[in-house]
């Protein structure tokens, strides 16, 4: 067996067991262009000893990237979100200052993506704002939550109170 053979069998096992463990490989990351870079996937594609992710809720509010990657994650929850594409990240931050870029971005918990197009909206009526994620949406509690997270004020959408109301509810963001 040669030794590019050896490795791409050794490559495939790995592809196998990581994908029946439900983890995110690089290779599914590289197979859409659209996808987070691979940096932060790149040394358990290769098998190496990565340091375990973990939650990090002291990052929460931070816009985070890999130093060589262009996506860009929002923590929130403790874990990084990826942000799919410019519209959506257009439609919820106030500018693209203060994205930090991070050594080690692997290391924090993947939370998985937000929606294609998420968006900040309320009711005309009602003084509660919220992030429309992923078929939820999530309270934003406070003009003090708004500005952690870089939200943009005039980036709020009004919305028919019917619409806002059979939106389910989600975890609060503060």
């Amino acid at each position: 067996m040669t030794k590019r053979s050896w490795c791409a069998a050794a490559l495939a096992l790995v592809l196998a067991s990581s994908a029946s463990a439900g983890v995110a490989t690089a290779s599914a990351s590289a197979a859409t262009a659209t996808a987070p870079d691979t940096a932060s996937h790149s040394s358990t594609a290769h098998g190496s000893m990565a340091k375990p992710q973990r939650d990090r809720p002291d990052l929460n509010g931070l816009r985070i990237k890999a130093v060589n990657g262009p996506a860009i994650y929002l923590v929130l929850d403790g874990r990084r979100h990826w942000i799919p594409n410019p519209t959506t990240y257009n439609n919820l931050f106030r500018d693209w200052n203060g994205v930090v870029s991070v050594l080690d971005i692997g290391n924090i918990t993947e939370g998985g993506a937000l929606s294609d197009g998420a968006f900040l909206g309320k009711a005309p009526d009602q003084p509660q704002v919220y992030l429309f994620s992923n078929g939820v949406k999530r309270w934003i509690t406070s003009p003090a939550a708004m500005d952690k997270y870089y939200f943009a004020w005039n980036r709020i959408q009004n919305l028919p109170g019917e619409a806002v109301n059979s939106v389910p509810s989600g975890a609060t963001i503060s």
